[in-house]
């Protein structure tokens, strides 16, 4: 009788783990390699701590963007295929690769807080005449705007 009570217990543990452990798994699943566009129909300017400062748009997928202020005011990109994840209810993180100019992007663009962090390499082409860089700012959102 013991050993039935502690065989029934065991099957009921192990049941209710592969019941947890599934719903676990439906809950946290990601679909790997869809592109998501929440930012579309988003534009904003942000501003970083040393005045340089851009205007972004997204639509359609795409994002562009252009140097409002600073040494390269004026040059910017457009139609570049953009991925975005939902973050929290205001936050997002979005990424691109601007494979002409050999950079790639990410960003967090929280519109709550009005901040975007930034993370790029810029030119990762391994010249050495022209050495890797890198960026790693946080700049102040205005002008936001939604379609």
């Amino acid at each position: 009788m013991k050993t039935k009570f502690i065989t029934l217990m065991c099957l009921a543990v192990l049941g209710l783990g592969q019941v947890f452990a599934q719903n676990q798994t439906e809950h946290t699943a990601f679909k790997f390699g869809e592109a998501e566009h929440f930012l579309d129909g988003y534009s904003f300017n942000f501003q970083y701590q040393d005045g340089k400062a851009l205007h972004m748009s997204f639509s359609d997928g795409k994002a562009e963007y252009e140097w409002i202020l600073g040494p390269k005011k004026g040059n910017g990109n457009t139609n570049i295929p953009y991925r975005s994840r939902k973050l929290s209810e205001h936050s997002y993180l979005i990424n691109w690769h601007e494979t002409g100019k050999k950079d790639y992007l990410t960003l967090v663009v929280d519109f709550e807080k009005m901040i975007v962090h930034s993370s790029i390499i810029v030119g990762y082409e391994n010249q050495p005449e022209r050495p890797l860089k890198t960026v790693f700012l946080t700049g102040i959102i205005d002008h936001l705007k939604q379609d």
